[in-house]
């Protein structure tokens, strides 16, 4: 059976045209689909009896059922349990800002993989290693559920996606690629609201700066030399930290897009004032942008988040030496729903 959820518009009218059906049946389709986000055929009034019949017969619009849902104390952060055929499930996180000034943000983390296999030591998910990537329509369907629950709040519509949950995106490139452009142009969420992080996967990297997207990409470094970068993610020993920068400048000086930095503080680990020169050295001159946060307690992992103290001190040192950086707001670490927490069950 097909997943509607996994086709362009361009898919769905080949695949209807090859059927028999009018090509322009396939935008129909997607409009119901992507758009509106409709999951019952019977429902899509436009589509005649023959075709929907058809589809009844050859196709399904979505794979997952949510099986558990958990509040943040905040009341603004929600983590949805989806579980999805092969025995795989996997979290979403749903973050809703409040803003005077601005339109409310509401941003959802999606997972890209079931499981992951970078091994990152801090990481929750990395403990039950890699099962299998998520298709095109497993990624959609997770922005669908937060449609679908703010929705039910009387709330707007997603805003923003990032694509930082289970697994490491660039990965499974192809599948968050498609994702990508069925979100920009079926839920209108604008290209520079959608925000990619990686690991550090350098040949991906040189892909994403050929084709010049315009979508933040974001790196986890979370070390700046690297001995302590091996030791916290074994993908550096693949893809040191010089070969990972020579990648990126190549992409800022091709884009003009500035990278997000990704550094989380570990207690005694990568938060010393030396440190933070360092990462200065590494930085300086280039188009980053560092959001800093205290990392996220794994209990299995033995790291504990860097004092209040130590985290501002950081924090000091980057600005003082021209680095921009943002010191992150951790939502969700009450349901294990932070940078780093997820595990695909709860």
């Amino acid at each position: 059976m097909i997943d509607l959820l996994c086709l362009t518009q361009q898919d769905m009218e080949n695949l209807l045209y090859k059927a028999g059906f009018p090509r322009y049946r396939g935008r129909q389709l997607y409009q119901w689909c992507h758009e509106k986000e409709v999951k019952n055929l019977q429902a899509m009034a436009n589509l005649p009896h023959q075709l929907k019949q058809w589809l009844e017969e050859n196709t399904i619009i979505g794979r997952g059922k949510r099986v558990d849902t958990r509040y943040g104390r905040d009341k603004n952060t929600v983590k949805f349990l989806l579980e999805f055929p092969e025995h795989s499930s996997i979290e979403t996180v749903l973050m809703c800002y409040e803003r005077e000034a601005s339109r409310n943000r509401n941003t959802v983390c999606v997972s890209t993989q079931a499981g992951c296999g970078m091994g990152c030591r801090f990481c929750a998910t990395a403990l039950g290693g890699f099962q299998r990537n998520l298709t095109v329509g497993e990624i959609i369907e997770q922005v669908n559920y937060g449609n679908r629950y703010l929705k039910s709040k009387k709330e707007a519509r997603i805003t923003n996606v990032v694509y930082m949950g289970m697994g490491e995106p660039l990965a499974n490139w192809d599948a968050v690629w498609k994702s990508i452009q069925i979100l920009n142009d079926a839920k209108k969420i604008g290209m520079r609201r959608i925000t990619v992080s990686t690991a550090g996967l350098v040949p991906q990297i040189k892909k994403i700066t050929a084709l010049g997207p315009q979508f933040t990409l974001a790196v986890s470094l979370h070390a700046p030399n690297d001995t302590m970068r091996n030791r916290l993610m074994p993908i550096n020993r693949r893809f040191p930290l010089k070969e990972l920068f020579d990648a990126l400048d190549e992409y800022t000086e091709k884009t003009g897009r500035r990278i997000t930095i990704e550094y989380a503080l570990f207690a005694g680990v990568n938060d010393s004032k030396k440190t933070a020169l360092e990462l200065v050295n590494l930085l300086k001159g280039r188009l980053v942008h560092v959001n800093l946060l205290p990392g996220n307690p794994v209990k299995e992992t033995g790291l504990f988040r860097s004092g209040e103290e130590n985290v501002q001190s950081f924090l000091q040192i980057l600005e003082t030496n021209g680095i921009e950086t943002t010191l992150r707001e951790s939502r969700g670490q009450d349901i294990d729903g932070a940078c780093g927490q997820l595990r695909g069950k709860m």
